[in-house]
């Protein structure tokens, strides 16, 4: 009878010890990072909304969203401590210098970003002299803004005095407390900017159109993790998906991550609307620009070709399960 005993109660441990199988085949759980280098209408809102609406968990995934600076999150990648960025240009410039990236899905079809100043600069040329806020060097923000001055008549780093000052939030806080002259922004605090009183002195997309954010991964992880990626995507897809349907809960949810007032996120909602990507392909010719500067900048001369970062044979999978769907 002892004997017996002990059996029941080593089958009963082994029970408990032993995981679960998926529930209607879905996969176990497996933990994931994604970076992103600001808080901003751009990304911020899909990688949430597939958080807070489980979109990332109905497909196995426990995602990890974490805040990293430009240029930390392109190490991160490299070292295999985050599994996905959304940095798209700074992983460009790390690209160009021989870092093994790709960028496999776009968030983003276009830029949200324009350069806003006190209200006594009313000109580009006036601002000359004077110190501007930007983001890391090489990133998306930075090479942006460089290409406005340029275009302006302004040399950079000569004409103006160009600041790395972090994310958005910190760019528009500085904004406010006239640290800085002006300073580059997106989304919604661009237009908390305009309601302000500050002047929006250009918007990028009238100087060059290039694509925003996009989910970049080491090449290994496509040949290594295919299935996590498509799962990734997935949610991500539902996320936009949901954006798009409903107007209410998105501003809501502007309205309490960024601290915006209802006004301002409702404009902001419809800013998203007409950036977010209508099937995830990537630009390739917006990314070719940013691959000649980034060669500039290196100094390479080499011819690289922008189809050699965009890879999206797992996204081709993903849109037609779809259509299928």
């Amino acid at each position: 009878m002892t004997r017996y005993l002990l059996a029941v109660c080593v089958a009963a441990v082994s029970l408990v010890l032993t995981p679960l199988p998926s529930v209607r085949g879905q996969p176990s759980t497996e933990s994931v990072v994604v970076s992103y280098p600001s808080k901003s209408i751009t990304s911020f809102p899909i990688l949430e909304t597939a958080r807070q609406r489980g979109f990332f968990q109905k497909e196995g995934l426990n995602v990890s969203a974490v805040y990293m600076r430009g240029g930390i999150d392109i190490k991160a990648l490299l070292t295999g401590d985050a599994d996905f960025g959304t940095g798209a240009t700074t992983a460009v410039t790390a690209f160009v210098a021989g870092a093994p990236l790709r960028a496999v899905m776009s968030l983003n079809a276009h830029v949200d970003q324009g350069l806003y100043a006190q209200s006594k600069f009313k000109t580009l040329a006036q601002l000359k002299g004077q110190s501007i806020g930007s983001l890391n060097p090489g990133g998306l923000v930075d090479t942006l803004l460089r290409r406005i001055l340029v275009q302006g008549g302004l040399q950079p780093d000569k004409d103006v005095i160009v600041l790395n000052m972090g994310g958005t939030p910190e760019r528009y806080a500085a904004l406010r407390s006239g640290t800085i002259a002006a300073s580059m922004l997106s989304a919604p605090h661009s237009l908390r900017a305009e309601k302000d009183g500050f002047t929006r002195i250009a918007l990028t997309r009238d100087y060059v159109d290039v694509p925003g954010t996009a989910l970049i991964v080491h090449a290994d992880r496509i040949r290594k993790r295919p299935a996590m990626i498509k799962r990734f995507m997935r949610a991500t897809f539902r996320a936009l998906n949901y954006l798009r349907e409903n107007r209410a809960e998105t501003t809501q949810m502007i309205v309490r991550e960024f601290g915006m007032d209802q006004e301002i996120a409702g404009l902001a909602y419809r800013v998203l609307l007409e950036l977010i990507s209508p099937d995830g392909r990537n630009r390739v010719e917006g990314y070719q620009f940013l691959i000649d500067s980034a060669r500039i900048a290196q100094k390479i001369d080499k011819p690289i070709s922008a189809a050699q970062f965009v890879d999206e044979s797992l996204l081709e999978e993903v849109l037609r399960e779809r259509t299928v769907h």
